[in-house]
This record gives structure tokens, sequence and C-alpha cells, in this order.
């Protein structure tokens, strides 16, 4: 028997679980995704081979009040869904039809063989979580070695694509009627040329249209409502059309899930063709110089009179002031190769291109080596002969700065000697392994269609979006933009051109021309950005530039948005 004090499993998962057992009571079916349910607002998907354990489970699952499910039901000639359980769904959508609905759709060929794929909607603004795997009849059947489920958080534009795979799994499957609900009931046999044609008659009888049913729908809706059930998209619109309730609007779209309109859509598309990049200090490379406290030197570290607080803090280097700049500089220096090669995200962060990575890895690479050489240059093989070298120069400095502060006394030798050993061992270490401050990237992803208060995601994209169309811009008009890059430009420019950008098919017939274009770009680009429109409404902008729009209708689309924006503000006012 399964534990009932168990842990669930966190997302993301598979099942069966590594603890699971092939031979499990059939009582209690290892189904661990039921605690994924319970917020869910709206469940939505297929179902494979459901019997009579699967209805009792899809049962129990959907009487939640006010739960809303749109669910296909995949059979199959000869497979375990039998008549008498698609009369008990059936008996459950009659009760509440306006919280559940079922609709059958049979595989045409012997050959196929659904998967079952569920999305959980929650309640509120959580991500949809996805259910997907090859056990039938919602994994309640005894598992196979090879079958494999999965669950997970579908992140926006996968649930964009779900969408349009479930509304058109939806428009081919028939209503759950009482005539839908006599399927035949066969077993797998081979030559039953009867068998055969019941299930060629039952197909047709689930593919044909019911004249009742769109009749209904049809009186449903009012003439008026129909003319304006659809918003006409010129161009310019950033919403989606939004139909009237009922068969007319998409199924995925009843129960809460909304697909992406094309300018989300596009910008969620780029965010995914990349990853943030970040600097990573400390750690493994430390500064070569070393902190050292107040207290090293007799003092307090923090002194308070009233409402002033002075803080002392002390540094100690073995290198002269020209020569720690150096090594500071070469430490530091992959920030300069992401400033360079990367776009600007969020403060400290920028985001690079999939091909840009590459890119950027060999130019730290190549500043490493040479920030190694110019250590070698300074310190030799072994920090401790360097160290050592220095001792007389640190060991004045430090009793000079003791005597300073503290007036009279000589510093303890135990501590001069702890400041050579960590001098030695930070020295050491560069020398042993890197100098440069190393690099990481990460995927991340925005919810653009989120209304929250607290969070600005468009802010973000809208510097990201404008980034992208100044890189190369900026790069063509003035070729300095890149020194110290030692990959040649061309390299660079493909890299970056995530979204076939019109100025690098302008350059390809004429440098000249695509100088003279990319410094007017660049002009309009900076006004848009000081414009009093939405971020939104910037990144279409600065997309349209980018897809090679004339200054005219890209000034047109501004004037249009600020025009608006103003009228808004003014009526608020």
């Amino acid at each position: 028997m399964k534990d009932s004090k168990a842990p669930e499993p966190l997302l993301p998962f598979v099942w069966p679980l590594p603890d699971d057992k092939t031979e499990s009571d059939r009582d209690d079916p290892k189904i661990p995704i039921k605690h994924l349910f319970a917020d869910a607002g709206s469940v939505a998907g297929v179902i494979s081979e459901i019997d009579a354990e699967g209805v009792s489970w899809l049962k129990t699952l959907l009487c939640e009040p006010d739960r809303k499910a749109l669910i296909v039901l995949a059979v199959y000639a000869g497979c375990p869904t039998r008549s008498e359980h698609l009369a008990l769904l059936l008996e459950f959508q009659e009760r509440q039809p306006a919280d559940s609905r079922f609709r059958i759709l049979p595989m045409t060929s012997v050959h196929s063989t659904p998967s079952t794929c569920l999305t959980v909607i929650p309640r509120g603004t959580s991500d949809p979580i996805c259910l997907f795997g090859t056990t039938p009849n919602i994994g309640i059947a005894k598992l196979e070695p090879t079958q494999y489920n999965v669950a997970f958080r579908s992140e926006p534009v996968l649930t964009d694509k779900w969408c349009g795979w479930f509304d058109k799994a939806w428009a081919q499957a028939a209503p759950l009627t009482e005539s839908t609900a006599k399927i035949p009931n066969l077993v797998p046999a081979r030559g039953s040329a009867e068998a055969a044609a019941q299930w060629r008659k039952y197909c047709i009888l689930c593919s044909t249209p019911k004249q009742d049913e769109r009749t209904q729908t049809e009186e449903k809706t009012q003439p008026d409502e129909a003319s304006a059930a659809l918003v006409q998209d010129d161009g310019n619109s950033t919403e989606t059309a939004v139909p009237h309730q009922g068969e007319d609007q998409s199924a995925s779209a009843s129960i809460g899930l909304r697909r992406l309109d094309r300018l989300v859509k596009r910008v969620t598309r780029i965010l995914s063709k990349g990853q943030q990049v970040t600097v990573v200090y400390g750690g493994a490379v430390k500064p070569l110089d070393i902190p050292i406290s107040a207290r090293f030197f007799d003092q307090d570290p923090e002194e308070r009179k009233g409402t002033v607080v002075r803080r002392q803090t002390f540094r100690i280097s073995a290198f002269s002031k020209d020569e720690q700049k150096m090594i500071d500089n070469h430490r530091k220096a992959s920030r300069l190769v992401i400033n360079k090669l990367g776009l600007p995200f969020e403060k400290g962060l920028c985001w690079v291109p999939y091909e840009m990575i590459p890119i950027i890895k060999n130019e730290i690479a190549a500043v490493e080596e040479e920030a190694k050489a110019a250590l070698i240059r300074l310190v030799g093989p072994y920090a401790g002969t360097f160290v050592e070298g220095k001792r007389m120069q640190i060991k004045q400095d430090l009793e000079q700065t003791y005597r300073d502060l503290v007036g009279q006394g000589d510093l303890p030798k135990a501590r001069l000697t702890e400041v050579l050993d960590r001098l030695e061992r930070r020295i050491q270490d560069a020398l042993e392994s890197e100098i440069v401050a190393p690099v990481t990237f990460h995927s991340i992803t925005i919810d653009l269609q989120r209304k929250n208060a607290h969070e600005a995601p468009w802010a973000q994209m809208d510097k990201l979006v404008l980034a992208l169309a100044c890189f190369p811009r900026q790069i063509i008009s003035n070729p300095k933009t890149l020194s110290g890059i030692t990959t040649d430009r061309h390299s660079i420019l493909k890299a970056m051109n995530i979204e076939d950008d019109s100025i690098l098919r302008v350059m390809n017939d004429s440098l000249k021309q695509a100088i003279r274009f990319s410094r007017s770009d660049m002009d309009q680009l900076e006004r848009i950005a000081g414009y009093d429109i939405s971020e939104r409404d910037r990144c279409k902008a600065y997309l349209m530039i980018i897809d090679g729009m004339s200054n005219s209708k890209v000034q047109k689309f501004v004037d249009k948005k600020w025009s608006k924006q103003r009228d808004k503000g003014t009526r608020s006012s």
C-alpha cells in the first residue's frame, strides 16, 4: 500500500516514481497528481482508454464547485471504454452542463494509440500545469516498463501552442450525447468484417455535425450580438479578438486559457532565443588585494557620535597602485565584454542570443590568457617567493599605519604573518585558477499577459527590444563600438541577428547606405524612447524599425498611440 504520509512530488516530476512497484495494489492506484488539482479552476485535455475506475476518478476530480472541464475522450476499436462508462459521464455532464463538457474522438486507424494530455489551470495567476504521458486511463491502468508520464508547469509560449493543438482536437471531436455514448463493445479481434463495419459506422456518426446542436447555438446568439462577435484587427491592435461565450468561442478560451497576441508571441519568442548573462564576482575569483579589519589595528570598526556613524575599512596589496589597477581591470574584463556584446535587460544584467554565447566565452578566454601572462610577468611562477620579496615593504607600511592609529607600541608579529599568508594564498589561487571573473547563463521567462501592479514585464522588454534594434545600427555607424573585441564584426552581427534585421540586408547591398540608414534609425529610436506611450507600444515601434518599415509609417503609429495616451490622460484629469 502507498504510504499516506509520503510527501507529494514537486513540479516538475515524472511518474511512475522511483519507488513505485509494478505490482502496486489496484485498490490504491499510484497516480501522484491529485494534489495538482487542489487549486484548479479549470481542466482541459485528452484522456485515452477511460474505464470504470477512470470515470470514478474523473467524476471525483470534477465535482468541485465552479470547476470547469473540457475533456476529449479518445477511443479506438476494441479499447477498454464501454458504453456504460460513457453513459456515466453523460449523466454527470447533464447534471452540470455549464461546468463539464465531454467530447468523443474515435481513432480511425487501427494502429493509432492515443496518449493522455491534461492541462490544469489554477485559480489566480499561476501558470498552467501540463500532465502528459503514454499511460492510458489517466495513469490508473497497470504501468508497462516503457510508459512515461511527466508533470510540469507550462510557460506562456508552450501554453499558446498547446491551446492551438487542443482547440483543433476539440473541434474534431463529437459532443458526448446518447448516440455517441453507444460505443460498440468490441474486443480486439482479427478478421471480423462485422466489427470493422460497426466501427466505421460509429466513426461516421461521431464525425457528422449535429444539426440540432448547431441550430440551438445559433438561436442563442442574437443577430446584433453575432455581428459584433469579433473585433477587427487593423494591424495596430494590441489585443486578440474576444468572441462571445458559446460554441463560437474557442474551447481553450472558454476555460480561461489565453492565447498570445501577435506582439506578445513575437517578443516572447525573442526572449526564448537567448539567455540572461551574469558576472560572478567572488567565489574562486577574488581580488588580489585583501581586506583588513579595523580590529587588526586595535580600532573599532564602527564609531557613532550622535547621528553620525564613521566606519573604518582597510585593504592591503603586494602590488603597486598601477599594477593593482591593471589586475583589477583584467578581473573585471568580463563585464566589459558583456556590455559590448550583450543587450541590457535589468540593472547589472544583460541578455544575449544563444549564438553569441560561444563568442563571449572565447573573448573572456582570450582576456584570461592575457591576464595570466601579465600576472606571471609581475609575480613569477611562485606567489610565496614574490610575497617574501615584499615582506619588508609590507611590514613597514603596516607598522606605520598601526602607529598612526594607536600612537605607540609595535604591531604584533603574528598579525604580519597572517597578512603575508593571506596575500600569498590569494595570489597563488589566481596563478592556479582564474583571474577574470566568470559568467553564468540561464534562461528566463516573462509572462507579458499577467496584470499585476507590482510587476513591470513590458518595461524590461522595452529596454531589451530597444537594445536589439540599436545594436547593429551602432556597430555599423560607429565601428569603434567593438574596440577591444577580437571577433570580427560580421560574426558578431550575424550572432545578434535573431529577428532578420532589415539593416543587415541593406548592409549586404551597400555599406554606405547602411551607415546612413543606421544613423537615421538611431535618431528615430531615441525619439520613440522619449515618447510618453506605453512600453508595449514602444516595443512594437522598435520592431517596426527592425522590420524595415518606413520612418513615416513608424512615426504615424507612434503619433497615434501618443494621441490616445494624451486623450486618456486628459479624461482622467
